[in-house]
């Protein structure tokens, strides 16, 4: 005799799986914390709470809300899911049906809270200001960089570059918000020019335009990278020139370099820096030719650009 499919009601019954009683609150009762989400509520924001709300309107299966009970019994504070309320809200204020939301328990403190924002969004991840911004109210609370980034599960040097970004200028914060500059070159620049980063990297995305590039690339802070055929006999000339240096000479640079005792000359073999000379010349040779070819794409990418203006807008 053939056994009937398996069914969830079946598998209830034999207890190959248990029943578990969802809970759920009425979405009027769900109350927001003014300020906790971190995400800026900007045009992305808006596409992807459109995208849910269409998603659940189609009949879709969202994960439920992880709430808090209010302290007065009135209803339950929401901690992780501020997307997908905010997608039911516009799903009910289109006329469809929703009274009672799927919700689960959290479970910790506010510290706790705070981090689950961190560790819940992997659908979609927060941008960097917006992970810069919870990091920085991790400091306000007393946490250091190594308790940051145990909680939120990253390394600590991630966390305090991005603390960097947290306290930046707020025109290298709009730059990085407007996508024209990455997190990464914009930490770089305020760790090397502070204050004066935003005007530095303003003019860098000016350079980019001009050149038909979108963004600010790393090579705007660090320089254009150096072919490999150039770079390795520089280290080859490097490695040559220390291996030609008798004990004597080593032990005075060692002492020189540590400030034991005053910068004096020492007589180096001219042959232990020919090698060394020339790879400098190639890397020179190599820069001069980057630089030219930056110019020229510059002066083309300008070109092309007043080419376009119409002749009537021209000043004269």
């Amino acid at each position: 005799m053939t056994n009937p499919p398996a069914s969830f009601k079946s598998m209830i019954k034999d207890g190959t799986i248990k029943r578990a009683d969802a809970m759920k609150a009425r979405y009027r009762d769900i109350r927001v914390k003014p300020g906790f989400n971190l995400r800026d509520l900007d045009e992305e924001y808006e596409a992807g709470v459109e995208e849910l709300t269409v998603h659940i309107m189609g009949g879709g299966q969202i994960p439920p809300l992880e709430v808090a009970p209010l302290a007065d019994g009135s209803g339950v504070e929401l901690v992780d899911g501020h997307r997908r309320y905010d997608a039911i809200g516009r799903a009910i204020s289109r006329g469809f049906p929703i009274e009672w939301v799927a919700i689960i328990a959290f479970q910790g403190n506010e510290i706790d809270r705070q981090a689950r924002i961190f560790t819940s969004n992997k659908n979609a991840p927060l941008r960097p200001l917006e992970a810069a911004r919870g990091f920085k109210r991790f400091r306000g609370a007393g946490l250091d960089s190594a308790e940051i980034a145990a909680i939120v599960h990253c390394s600590r040097t991630h966390v305090e570059n991005y603390l960097v970004l947290a306290d930046a200028e707020r025109d290298v914060q709009e730059l990085v918000r407007a996508c024209t500059v990455s997190a990464e070159v914009a930490i770089e620049a305020v760790r090397k020019l502070g204050a004066k980063a935003g005007e530095f990297l303003a003019g860098k995305v000016d350079q980019a335009k001009a050149a038909g590039k979108s963004k600010v690339t790393p090579s705007a802070i660090h320089g254009r990278a150096l072919p490999r055929k150039v770079v390795s006999p520089l280290i080859s000339g490097v490695d040559a020139f220390i291996q030609r240096l008798d004990a004597n000479q080593r032990a005075t640079l060692l002492d020189i370099k540590e400030g034991r005792v005053a910068d004096e000359t020492i007589t180096i073999p001219a042959a232990a820096l020919v090698d060394l000379f020339q790879a400098h010349s190639a890397v020179e040779t190599i820069r001069a030719k980057q630089a030219e070819k930056q110019r020229r794409a510059a002066e083309a990418a300008a070109a092309a650009g007043q080419a376009s203006i119409p002749e009537e807008e021209i000043i004269e």
